[in-house]
Formats: C-alpha cells, sequence, structure tokens
C-alpha cells in the first residue's frame, strides 16, 4: 500500500471515530431530553422522533465520511509529495546520479532535510572526483618505477648496459618506492577502518622525537642536513609512540625533500596552554599559499622538488587527529615552512 494511502486511511479513521462519537452523543441526548417531556401518546411521537434523528445521522455520516475521504486523500497527498520527492532524490543518489535539485524550499524539517540531501550529492561529487584522481595518481605512481625497473631490465637483457652496483641499486631503490607506495595505502585503509584505534602510554615526548631524528640520521648526513633539537625533556603525555614517531617520520622526510644541501631543520618542543607543541620548521624552498592549504589533501603534490606520492601527509593529519590534536603549516616560498603539531597532555 502507497504511503500517501496509509495517511490517508489514518486521517479517516481518526476523523470517522470522532463524527460517531459525537453522532452517538446526540442521539442518545435528544432520546434523553424528548422523554422528559411526558407527551401524551408519546411511544409514537418517540419513535418517529428517533427514526428521523437516526436518519439524519446516516445520512449526514455518509456525507461526511466521502467529504473526509477525499479531502483525507488530498492532505495526504499534499503531506507525503515532498517525501516521495526526498525518497527519488535518495534514490537516484544510489544509482550515481549527481548534481541533483529539489523543488522542495519551504524552510521546515523537510526542507532541512533536502538541503541536508543536496549536501550530500555535492560531498558525494567531491569524493568521486578525489577518487578518480586518486585513481589515476596512484596509477602513474605504480607505473613509473615498474617503467624503470623493467627498462633497466630489458637494458641488461639486451646487453645494452652492464648490470653494475650502481644501476643495480637504481633498481632497488624504485622496487623500494613501490614497497613504500603500498606501505602508505595500507596504513591509509587503517586508519580509514571505524575499529582503528592508538594505544596510549604516558612517556617522554622528547625520547620519541629524538628516536625519529635518529632513524634518519644517514640521510640527513649522505644530504649534509643540520638538525637542531630544543626540547623540554619534562613533558610527558600519553601517546601512541609508534604512530607519533611516524608522524615526525613523515614531516621530517617532508623537510628534507624540500631543504637543499647544507640546510637546516629545526625541532622544539615546549608547553602552551595546557597542550605540548611540536614544531618542525626547515629553511627549505617553502610552498606558495595554495599548496600550503591542500598539503593534506589525498594525493595533493606541490610543483617543487618534492617527490612524495600525496599519501604521507594525509596520513600525518588523520594520526595526529587520533590523538585529539591539531597540525597546522606555515610556508613562504624561497623561505621555509614550519609545521605545528597541537597535542593534549591525555586524550
Amino acid at each position: 500500500m502507497k504511503f500517501h494511502i496509509k495517511v490517508a486511511l489514518i486521517i479517516a479513521i481518526f476523523s470517522t471515530s470522532i463524527l460517531l462519537f459525537i453522532t452517538g452523543i446526540l442521539l442518545y441526548k435528544g432520546h434523553e431530553h424528548l422523554m422528559m417531556l411526558h407527551i401524551t401518546d408519546s411511544k409514537e411521537l418517540i419513535h418517529h422522533f428517533d427514526m428521523a434523528l437516526r436518519e439524519t445521522a446516516m445520512w449526514s455520516l455518509g456525507l461526511l465520511l466521502i467529504l473526509i475521504l477525499i479531502s483525507s486523500l488530498l492532505i495526504a497527498k499534499t503531506l507525503t509529495k515532498p517525501i516521495q520527492e526526498l525518497n527519488r532524490f535518495a534514490l537516484r543518489l544510489v544509482r550515481g546520479d549527481r548534481h541533483l535539485n529539489i523543488s522542495y524550499t519551504i524552510n521546515d524539517q523537510i526542507g532541512q532535510l533536502g538541503k541536508s540531501l543536496m549536501k550530500l550529492d555535492e560531498t558525494l561529487n567531491a569524493y568521486e572526483l578525489r577518487r578518480k584522481e586518486m585513481t589515476q595518481d596512484l596509477a602513474h605512481e605504480i607505473r613509473n618505477p615498474l617503467a624503470s625497473i623493467k627498462s633497466y631490465l630489458s637494458a641488461f637483457e639486451d646487453g645494452i648496459w652492464t648490470a653494475t652496483p650502481e644501476r643495480l641499486i637504481a633498481c632497488v631503490e624504485e622496487i623500494d618506492r613501490l614497497i613504500l607506495l603500498v606501505g602508505e595505502l595500507d596504513t591509509l585503509n587503517d586508519i580509514n577502518n571505524p575499529t582503528f584505534k592508538v594505544i596510549m602510554k604516558e612517556q617522554p615526548i622528547a625520547n620519541v622525537i629524538e628516536k625519529s631524528v635518529i632513524a634518519v640520521a644517514s640521510e640527513l648526513l649522505e644530504k649534509e642536513i643540520q638538525v637542531e633539537l630544543d626540547l623540554d625533556k619534562t613533558i610527558n603525555a600519553k601517546v601512541d609512540a609508534l604512530r607519533l614517531n611516524q608522524i615526525l617520520h613523515n614531516i621530517i622526510k617532508n623537510a628534507m625533500y624540500h631543504v637543499q644541501k647544507d640546510g637546516i631543520i629545526v625541532i622544539k618542543l615546549f608547553k602552551e596552554s595546557g597542550d605540548y607543541i611540536i614544531l618542525v620548521h626547515d629553511n627549505g624552498v617553502g610552498m606558495d599559499e595554495e599548496a600550503s592549504k591542500k598539503i593534506f589533501e589525498r594525493n595533493y603534490r606541490v610543483e617543487n622538488r618534492y617527490i612524495g606520492n600525496g599519501i604521507g601527509m594525509t596520513i600525518t593529519k588523520k594520526l595526529v587527529e587520533a590523538h585529539n590534536g591539531t597540525i597546522s603549516v606555515k610556508s613562504e616560498k624561497n623561505i621555509g615552512t614550519t609545521f605545528c603539531i597541537q597535542m593534549p597532555f591525555s586524550t
């Protein structure tokens, strides 16, 4: 049974029940007052009066029932029309249609639901565009190292190149790029899982930062990049050390990609307003305002020396948020970049 017919039946049954109740009271009271008159030969008069009341009530009820049914259908159709429109809108969204409109614009609860559905339409469209861009970018990222490896192996096979240690190392580096990309995709999938949790344990934050720097020490020495640490070693907080290490690793690696030879990366740790702050500053090539705003978006890469796959900073932001923290970035072209991580002492 259609929804508007159900609504019409409910209205009709409710209205009919009220009419029957009122009619019963009228018949009873009419008969009661007639009996009080003590009219001679009253039995026949009362009988005809009761018959007149019943016939009047029956005709009135019949006509009113017809009016109630017609008006109930009209009212129900009017009330359910916007709901049916929203239902059709939702079904079209499920089918994949986008950029849809809703004609119901009255600012009531149904109108607000319509606005929410239109907002959902915009959000889904944005996500689909990002998904397509992500697929294209990932295909590009995977294709490049595979093409390089294939060209190296073909050259070795055809005897064009000799398999020297340097060329074999280049092949290994391309394979490492693939492994890194797959690992980051796996991490991103874990973070987006509703069951994802960080394992919090109170520990000195300075120690975690120092371990993160030590982990990339060989690369820093190779690129002749200096690291200056200004850490408040009295700060202890509940964090997931593994995830915080991953956050710092991504930011430091990002800084290393931007910093020239003999550049400097400065890492600070201090307290502020009941939270602790981690600042990572570099004097690298910097980014423009647009790049600063979009760096945490999935698959966004700035148009300079940064050679990442555009996933690392997305993972970084999500991991910071998993600690109930915030991350921001300030950067100027040819001056440098500063990442600011603000986290509570306990979450």
